[in-house]
């Protein structure tokens, strides 16, 4: 690979002798310090930080992180329901089926988003824990009673 770096060495100074890099942005200054280290991917890390993008695995990461707190809000709405409840009224026990629905369906959508992530991350170690969408018979059932 000598040759390379002979060639790019040479392009570079052709580049400085002909005024290419004049007047850029932060001329003769050091270069602010960089998060990472030496990488094979640096440089394209640093563009893609620089310009607000990110791969679409913690894109998805960022999406995940924002919505989970919906998918709690629901739960803490279903028992704070569940305490309020009237077990013989049908319009207290359909508004219990309807909050566990709820929280049923924002559970599988950010699951959804979850797997997807966990395809495309790089490693295990990256990998997000799904949200169990049957928490709310688990819940009854370790209670030892029986959901309205």
């Amino acid at each position: 690979m000598f040759w390379l770096d002979r060639l790019v060495e040479e392009r570079i100074r052709e580049a400085q002798e002909a005024g290419a890099f004049r007047s850029l942005t932060g001329e003769g200054r050091p270069l602010p310090p960089d998060d990472g280290g030496p990488s094979e991917v640096w440089a394209a890390y640093r563009i893609l930080k620089k310009n607000g993008l990110l791969p679409d695995w913690l894109q998805l990461r960022k999406e995940i992180y924002a919505e989970r707190a919906l998918v709690r809000q629901a739960w803490d709405e279903y028992w704070r329901a569940v305490e309020e409840c009237d077990r013989n009224d049908p319009g207290h026990i359909a508004i219990l089926h309807r909050l566990a629905w709820r929280y049923r369906e924002l559970a599988r959508a950010i699951n959804k988003k979850i797997d997807l992530h966990n395809l495309r991350c790089p490693s295990l170690g990256h990998e997000l824990i799904r949200f169990p969408e049957d928490m709310i018979e688990r819940e009854w059932h370790r209670r030892g009673e029986s959901p309205p």
